[in-house]
């Protein structure tokens, strides 16, 4: 189903919000881990059949997805940053996928460059750590304590948090964190102003490092 969903660019697009894509990348590198881990394609089931478990196809439909996502920066990104990842697991996917011919010679090609890109995405990730260390306390999520990427106006409270933090709150409950008041993801408002002050600090300090 999720290889379906993903032949549509639009709902493609969806998997790469903020609140998704973690939980995209998290789920796809978990079953590589079972299908191409150490014990690669050895895994076996039970009445295979009365489950419709084809480890092949599997592979096939998960390297097909990982595909499309290849060139999307954040999809390169949350795999970088995913406790699931490493370099040897996407390398073992990709040479598997490559023996048993799972995908065309196009998206074969595209799905090899996948591993460096994550490996370029966790250098930047590493470069950007290392900036950030020191951001103004007005920069951070008052929730989660972490560098805004995409600061949002709580008009219920007055408060700036993380577009990914309020959504991801608001969508198991509707009120505001700060004070419980009704709240839902069209009432927020973007901190354009909160926004253009840390691009500027990031700015500053890539340029004096």
């Amino acid at each position: 189903m999720l290889g379906y969903l993903n032949t549509d660019s639009d709902i493609r697009r969806l998997f790469l919000l903020e609140e998704m894509c973690p939980r995209l990348v998290n789920m796809l590198l978990h079953v590589l881990t079972k299908l191409v881990g150490s014990k690669g394609m050895d895994l076996k089931v039970d009445n295979p059949e009365v489950y419709n478990f084809r480890p092949k196809e599997m592979l096939r439909d998960l390297c097909s997805i990982l595909a499309s996502f290849t060139d999307e920066k954040e999809f390169q990104v949350n795999c970088a940053q995913s406790g699931y990842y490493s370099s040897e697991l996407l390398e073992k996917t990709v040479k598997t996928c490559s023996k048993l011919n799972l995908l065309s010679e196009v998206s074969m090609k595209v799905l090899n460059s996948l591993p460096s890109k994550i490996e370029v995405a966790a250098r930047l990730i590493k470069d950007d750590e290392a900036i950030l260390v020191d951001a103004p306390e007005e920069f951070l999520d008052p929730l989660m304590f972490t560098f805004m990427k995409d600061p949002v106006y709580l008009p219920t409270s007055g408060n700036i948090v993380d577009r990914s933090t309020i959504t991801q709150h608001l969508l198991n409950d509707a009120h505001d964190p700060f004070n419980r008041k009704d709240l839902t993801l069209d009432m927020i408002e973007p901190s354009l102003e909160l926004k253009r002050k840390m691009e500027e600090w990031i700015s500053s300090k890539r340029a004096s490092g």
